[in-house]
């Protein structure tokens, strides 16, 4: 196995909706590394337009369906469950386990402001798990210049639960800075987003849409620069 895989921006695939344009990081019929990493099987990187309605409700089952909301507001729409409705702002997550299926839509909720966000889905630890929705804001305090645990099995420091192996790591750096992660559990691989801004991880540079997975360090160092976002998906090589 390879210590580092490195994952260049450029190499994401670009699709165009029209209401929205979204680069695609791993997705079942992408080409070579990009189907899967682990148990991590999507990262779509997405710009919805202003107003933009989404692709009207639609449903998903068996994955761990998981919104990182980077910058304006997302309105969630759950036909079935009315408790679930609402916005999400940026710096939000919000976690559904589809398990059984789920039928939603999100929609940009400014009529003037662009919305980019994160889809990330994993697959789940087994099929038709019961359905579970969640969210939560996450405040500057949390993850200004530190890593802060976003999502867990168990719901540790305030995470949100995830019906996997999967610890994710959210954080905005305002200047440089060096420090050590240490993988949760053994048996995980750790994927590094770069959300903005640049880092060096074990000697390999990122930017922007680049991604890196680390195979085989139980702990790795960080050197970000100034005004970087990144996530740290600690996550199952299952395939």
């Amino acid at each position: 196995m390879e210590p580092l895989l490195f994952f260049p921006a450029e190499t994401r695939q670009f699709v165009d909706h029209g209401f929205m344009q979204a680069y695609l990081s791993f997705k079942p019929e992408l080409e070579g590394k990009r189907t899967h990493f682990g148990a991590l099987a999507t990262i779509d990187d997405g710009m919805l337009k202003p107003g933009a309605k989404g692709f009207g409700i639609h449903g998903h089952k068996d994955a761990e369906v998981v919104t990182f909301m980077v910058e304006g507001e997302v309105n969630h729409r759950d036909p079935r469950v009315p408790a679930h409705n609402g916005t999400l702002a940026a710096k939000g997550l919000q976690i559904i386990s589809a398990g059984t299926g789920i039928l939603y839509n999100e929609e940009n909720h400014s009529e003037t402001n662009i919305m980019r966000a994160l889809q990330i889905w994993f697959t789940p630890r087994e099929p038709s798990l019961p359905q579970k929705y969640n969210r939560r804001h996450l405040e500057p305090a949390e993850y200004t210049n530190s890593l802060q645990l976003v999502l867990s099995p168990d719901g540790r420091r305030n995470s949100l639960i995830v019906q996997q192996d999967v610890f994710m790591s959210y954080s905005l750096f305002t200047h440089e800075r060096r420090m050590s992660y240490k993988k949760h559990l053994n048996a995980n691989a750790c994927y590094v987003y770069l959300i903005e801004g640049g880092a060096t991880i074990e000697h390999q540079t990122l930017r922007k849409g680049d991604g890196l997975g680390v195979l085989e360090k139980e702990e790795f160092t960080i050197e970000t620069t100034s005004s970087t976002e990144l996530l740290i998906i600690d996550v199952p090589m299952v395939t």
